[in-house]
């Protein structure tokens, strides 16, 4: 697959999406992920459709056997429980030690304190990739204004186009 900046000076990005969805489905990863009982549904089916095995593992009983296991990690932080909190900090902790992607998805974000202290509490833990819009950025980093034209963007390690950058970690 081309790199970001080979990606974004060609008019490709369809064959390039495109490569990457192969790739997901000749390789069949194992995801595993801890999302509240809403999306769960949602979750599973979406990766099914791209040929991936969704694994809704977040019993702390198996939940570090199983992250060494996994080809890749989803945390979605939309409903936190004291349990589910201890869960979703393990199995970060675990899959940076197995080098394994994780990605965070901090919905409700900004709604209570409390949610917002355990996101950045998980993004302490450095993501990998962390899937948020602007009022989630703006409500873990205090912001008050909308980014402007010339902000730049947050890019995977291998090249993709996530959304705006927030700088995380200190260069």
């Amino acid at each position: 697959m081309a790199s970001f900046r080979e990606f974004s000076r060609t008019e490709s990005w369809g064959s390039e999406a495109w490569k990457a969805l192969c790739k997901v489905r000749e390789t069949t990863p194992l995801v595993q992920c801890i999302t509240n009982f809403i999306s769960m549904h949602i979750m599973a089916n979406s990766l099914l459709a791209d040929a991936a095995s969704p694994a809704m593992v977040h019993a702390v009983e198996e939940i570090l056997e199983f992250t060494s296991l996994s080809s890749a990690l989803c945390i979605n932080i939309g409903i936190l429980s004291p349990d589910w909190i201890f869960s979703m900090k393990a199995v970060a902790i675990r899959a940076n030690e197995c080098q394994k992607p994780w990605v965070l998805d901090p919905v409700g974000v900004g709604a209570t304190r409390f949610t917002t202290e355990k996101c950045i509490e998980l993004i302490n833990l450095k993501p990998c990739v962390i899937r948020w819009n602007v009022s989630e950025i703006m409500a873990v980093v205090g912001a008050s204004i909308a980014p402007t034209k010339n902000a730049p963007f947050v890019i995977s390690s291998d090249g993709w186009l996530l959304g705006w950058l927030v700088p995380l970690y200190p260069a």
